[in-house]
C-alpha cells in the first residue's frame, strides 16, 4: 500500500502549494514539513485511550548507543500505526525521537487539534516506555509556520512568547519529556515595529527564554534552513541563538525547490531535481555544513536528511524535466517499492544516479505508469545517496544526523543497518562465563552493520597493565570468530570494536570468561613466544602478555627466557647492550654489566629458581644479575673466553642448577659450573671448526643433553662425555645453502627417549619436529627479523 507524503490518504503536493521565498533571504525554507504539519493537525485520530503518567526511571541517553546524535521527527499522525509508526523503529540506533507536534497559535497557546490529541494519549505513554527503556530521550516539537504576505501569525505568536514559553514547559514537565525542539518556519520582518528584523531579533530571545524556563538537563533543538547559517537577512540569526540550544536540526532538504533555476540545471520554471544534493547544485549538504561550521562548532549541528522523494509525470526519460502534472512527495517506503507497483508497465522501470552530483549517488527513477498513461520521474535518496551524507557528517565530526523522519521509513531493514554502519554498529560479543581448555574462541556480530573487520583485544587483570592488540576477526556470513590462548586458573576480558565497511569505528564492547584451574591444555605447551629483531614478544597458540621495551626499526634485542616458576606469566628480553627488559607480570632486574653503545650481549638465561642468572657477552664472558632484589648468583667456573673475537651466541643452565654451556658459532658447546667445579666436557655430534653456522642451543628438561640448529635447519645431539647421545632427529625442515633458522626450543614434556620441539626460522615460521603437533597460528613476518623461541 503506498501512503502520500505527510499522511496517511492517496493524495498529491502540488509546487506552488507554498510560496516562494524572497530572493535575498531565507531561500531554502523547506516545504516537506509544512506539508505534514497539516496533516498532522487534521489526522483523523479519533477516541484514543488517555496518557498514562510515566513511571519513575533512570536518566536516558548516555553511553553504550550510536557514536553520534541519531534524532529523529515522529510524526504524531502515525505515530503507533503499526506498518510504520514507533513499533517498527529500532530505538538502539535512536539518540533523540522529536514528537511532531503541537501547534503553536496566535496568543501563543496550543492549538486542540489533532496533534494534541495524541499528545494527551496512550500513545505518547507507549512512544516514551519504548524509547526511555532504551536509553532514547523524547522532546516536543512545538509547530509554528508561517509565509504569508507580512507572516501575521508568526508575528502575533512571536508576540505571546511568553505564553508558549509557560505552556511548552509545562507539558514537559507533566509529560516527563526530554526536551524541545522548536520548528518556528517563517520569514524576517518588521511585524509592525521600527525594527526591520523584529522577528529574527524576537526568536532569538524566544530562544533563550525558552532555555532558561525548561528544566535542568533538558534538551533544546532549533529547526533552521540549509542557508541560514550565512543568511544576514533570515528569519534565524544562528551564531546569536547558539548559546541557547543543544543543537540545530538542519533541515537541508527540498533544495530541488531552490536550485532549479541556478547551474547545473538552468530550467526555467521548476524541474525536478534531487531533494538533497550533496554537491554539483548552488544549494548543497558540503557547502551547508561549511557554512554552520564557519558561525557554530560542529558539536550544534545536526544535518538533517530526507527519507522521502518527489515525482510528477514528465515528457521524456532524461533527467531533470519539468513536470506535466502535479508533483507527489514519495515517502522512502512508497519510493523503494515503486518498481514493483502493479501501475508499472513491464521492462520500464530504470534508476539512475545524478551525473550533476557523482559523489553524492543521488537516484533518479523513471517508468511508465499505465494507470496515468505517462512516464514518471522521481528523484529520492536511497541507502547509497544517505551513505554519502552520513559520510560528510563523520567526516566534517558533526554533531550527527536528522531524520525527516521516521514514519517515512518505518522498520525498512536497510534504512536502520546503514544508520548502523555509520553511527552505532553496537558489537555484541558470545562467550561462555568459563571454559574448560586454555583455547577458547569467540562469536563476535553488530546486527545488521555492515562490518569490515573487528579490532580485537584480550586482557589479563593478573597479568597486563592493558589490553593486548590480536588478530583481526573478519566476519563472514555475519559474524566473526576470534580465538584465543589463556593460562589455567586465569579470567579473561575480551574487546571488540567493528570497523565499518563505512570507515566508522564503534564503541568498545567487552565481556569475561574464567579458565578453569584444571583446565585440558590444548598445546603440548603452556606458553610459546617468539622473540623479533625489535623485542617484540610474540604469542604463538599462547596468551598474550606485555612487553616493556621495544625499539622500532631497531633490531637491537637478541634474547628471550620465560622465568622459571609455575605460573608462566614472565620472563626478560636482553638488548645488545647487555640491559634486560620484562614482560608479563613485571620483575625488577638488577645486572653486573652493561655496555653502553656497543653491541656485545648475546644470550642469557635464568637460574631453575628464578632468583637470577647470568648474561652471555659475545666473547664468551658470563655476567650475573638478579631478579625482584634477591642475592646476585656467584661467579662461574669456566675456561671458555676468547676476546676479542665474537663468537659465543648462546647460554644455557642445568635445571638442577650446578652449571650449563654455552655455545659458541662453530658448534662448541662449553661447560660451566654455579658454585661447584666446572662439569665435564660435551660430547658433540658435529662441530664446524671456523664456520659459523650453529645458531642456538636446548637442553633436554631434567638433563645435561640437548641439540644445537645450524643455519640451515639441522638439528644436532650433544651429551656429556661418556653418556649416549639422544637420538638423531627428523627435521621438519631444511634450507641448504640458506642461513635462516634462528632458534631451537624442546617441548617441556621432552624426554631423552622422546625429544621433540621446533626450530624457528627467521621469518617466524616453526617446524616441528621428533612428532612434535603442528604449531598453532602465530606471526610471520615474511622477512629476517625473528630472532629466539622461549616457553613453558
Amino acid at each position: 500500500m503506498l501512503f502520500a507524503l505527510g499522511g496517511f490518504a492517496p493524495g498529491s503536493v502540488a509546487a506552488s502549494s507554498s510560496p516562494t521565498p524572497a530572493p535575498t533571504a531565507d531561500a531554502t525554507h523547506p516545504r516537506v514539513m509544512q506539508q505534514a504539519a497539516i496533516r498532522v493537525a487534521t489526522a483523523k485520530v479519533g477516541t484514543l485511550k488517555p496518557f498514562v503518567p510515566p513511571v519513575p526511571r533512570a536518566a536516558v541517553g548516555g553511553t553504550g548507543g550510536p557514536q553520534r546524535e541519531i534524532y529523529g521527527f515522529a510524526l504524531a499522525s502515525s505515530l503507533s500505526d503499526p506498518s510504520v509508526g514507533y513499533p517498527t523503529w529500532n530505538f538502539s540506533l535512536l539518540t533523540t525521537v522529536a514528537f511532531f507536534g503541537l501547534h503553536v497559535q496566535d496568543d501563543g497557546s496550543f492549538a486542540s487539534d489533532s496533534g494534541m490529541t495524541v499528545w494527551n494519549s496512550s500513545q505518547l505513554s507507549g512512544l516514551l516506555s519504548t524509547a526511555h527503556s532504551s536509553g532514547t530521550k523524547v522532546v516536543l516539537t512545538i509547530i509554528l509556520q508561517d509565509f504569508g504576505a507580512g507572516t501575521p501569525h508568526m508575528c502575533s505568536a512571536l508576540s505571546h512568547a511568553s505564553t508558549t514559553i509557560a505552556n511548552t514547559v509545562a507539558e514537559v514537565k507533566v509529560k516527563g519529556v526530554d526536551g524541545v525542539n522548536v520548528d518556528y518556519e517563517g520569514l524576517n520582518g518588521s511585524c509592525g515595529t521600527g525594527d526591520p528584523s523584529w522577528a529574527r531579533h524576537t526568536l532569538t530571545s524566544f530562544a533563550s527564554g525558552l532555555r532558561s524556563a525548561m528544566p535542568a538537563g533538558s534538551q533544546l533543538s532549533v529547526d533552521t534552513y540549509a542557508s541560514s547559517a550565512t543568511d544576514p537577512y533570515g528569519f534565524f540569526d544562528v551564531a546569536a541563538i547558539a548559546p541557547s540550544v543543544d543543537s540545530f536540526f538542519v533541515m537541508a532538504y527540498d533544495l530541488e525547490y531552490s536550485n532549479y533555476s541556478r547551474a547545473p540545471t538552468n530550467c526555467s520554471r521548476f524541474c525536478l531535481g534531487p531533494t538533497a544534493p550533496l554537491a554539483g547544485y548552488y544549494y548543497n549538504d558540503t557547502d551547508t555544513t561549511n557554512q554552520y561550521l564557519s558561525v557554530v562548532a560542529a558539536s550544534k549541528v545536526i544535518l538533517g536528511v530526507p527519507y522521502y522523494g518527489r515525482k510528477s509525470c514528465v515528457s521524456s526519460v532524461a533527467p531533470n524535466q519539468y513536470p506535466t502534472s502535479s508533483i507527489v512527495a514519495d515517502m522512502y517506503l512508497d519510493a523503494a517499492g515503486e518498481s514493483g507497483s502493479s501501475m508499472v508497465q513491464p521492462g520500464s522501470y530504470a534508476a539512475h544516479r545524478d551525473a550533476n552530483d557523482p559523489p553524492g549517488q543521488e537516484r533518479w527513477d523513471t517508468w511508465v505508469n499505465t494507470t496515468l498513461n505517462c512516464t514518471r520521474e522521481l528523484y529520492w535518496d536511497d541507502t547509497p545517496a544517505l551513505a554519502q551524507k552520513y559520510a560528510l557528517i563523520n567526516r566534517t565530526n558533526l554533531r550527527g544526523v536528522g531524520l525527516w523522519n521516521l514514519n517515512y521509513g518505518g522498520g525498512a531493514p536497510e534504512l536502520w543497518a546503514t544508520l548502523s554502519t555509520y553511527f552505532a554498529c553496537n558489537v555484541v560479543i558470545n562467550l561462555p562465563a568459563s571454559v574448560s581448555t586454555t583455547h577458547f574462541s569467540a562469536s563476535i556480530s553488530a546486527g545488521a552493520c555492515s562490518v569490515a573487520y573487528y579490532e580485537v583485544q584480550q586482557y589479563d587483570p593478573a597479568v597486563n597493565p592493558g589490553g593486548y592488540p590480536m588478530p583481526p576477526a573478519v566476519p563472514s556470513g555475519g559474524s566473526a570468530t576470534a580465538s584465543f590462548d589463556g593460562f589455567a586458573g586465569h579470567t579473561y576480558q575480551i574487546w571488540a570494536r567493528a570497523h565499518t565497511t563505512a570507515g566508522g569505528i564503534s564503541a568498545w564492547s567487552n565481556t569475561s570468561t574464567t579458565i578453569a584451574a584444571n583446565a585440558t591444555p590444548s598445546h603440548a605447551f603452556a606458553g610459546l613466544y617468539i622473540l623479533d629483531a625489535y623485542g617484540g614478544v610474540n604469542p604463538e597458540g599462547s596468551p598474550p602478555l606485555n612487553i616493556s621495551a621495544y625499539w622500532v626499526g631497531w633490531k637491537i634485542a637478541h634474547s628471550v627466557r620465560a622465568l622459571p616458576g609455575s605460573v608462566p606469566q614472565s620472563g626478560a628480553v636482553l638488548d645488545g647492550y647487555g640491559g634486560l627488559h620484562s614482560y608479563g607480570a613485571p620483575i625488577t632486574l638488577a645486572t653486573s654489566a652493561y655496555w653502553a653503545g656497543w653491541d656485545i650481549a648475546r644470550d642469557f638465561a635464568f637460574l631453575p629458581d628464578g632468583s637470577g642468572g647470568y648474561v652471555l657477552d659475545a666473547y664468551g664472558g658470563l655476567h650475573p644479575f638478579s631478579v625482584n632484589g634477591k642475592p646476585a648468583p656467584p661467579a662461574t667456573s669456566i675456561d671458555s673466553y676468547w676476546p676479542g673475537r665474537d663468537l659465543f651466541h648462546k647460554v644455557v643452565i642445568f635445571s638442577d642448577g650446578t652449571g650449563g654451556y654455552v655455545l659458541d658459532g662453530f658448534g662448541g658447546v662449553h661447560s660451566f659450573g654455579i658454585g661447584h667445579p666446572r662439569p665435564i666436557t660435551a660430547q658433540l655430534s658435529g662441530y664446524w671448526a671456523n664456520w659459523d653456522i650453529i645458531r642456538d642451543v636446548a637442553l633436554i628438561p631434567g638433563t645435561h643433553a640437548g641439540y644445537v640448529v645450524d643455519g640451515y635447519g639441522n638439528v644436532h645431539p650433544f651429551t656429556p662425555s661418556g653418556q649416549s647421545l639422544p637420538p638423531g632427529l627428523g627435521i621438519g625442515a631444511y634450507w641448504p645453502g640458506w642461513d635462516i633458522a634462528r632458534a631451537v626450543w624442546l617441548t617441556p614434556g621432552s624426554t631423552t627417549a622422546a625429544p621433540m620441539g621446533y626450530v624457528l626460522d627467521g621469518y617466524g615460521g616453526l617446524h616441528p619436529f621428533g612428532g612434535a603437533p603442528p604449531p598453532p597460528s602465530g606471526p610471520y613476518w615474511g622477512r629476517d627479523i625473528a630472532r629466539k623461541l622461549t616457553g613453558y
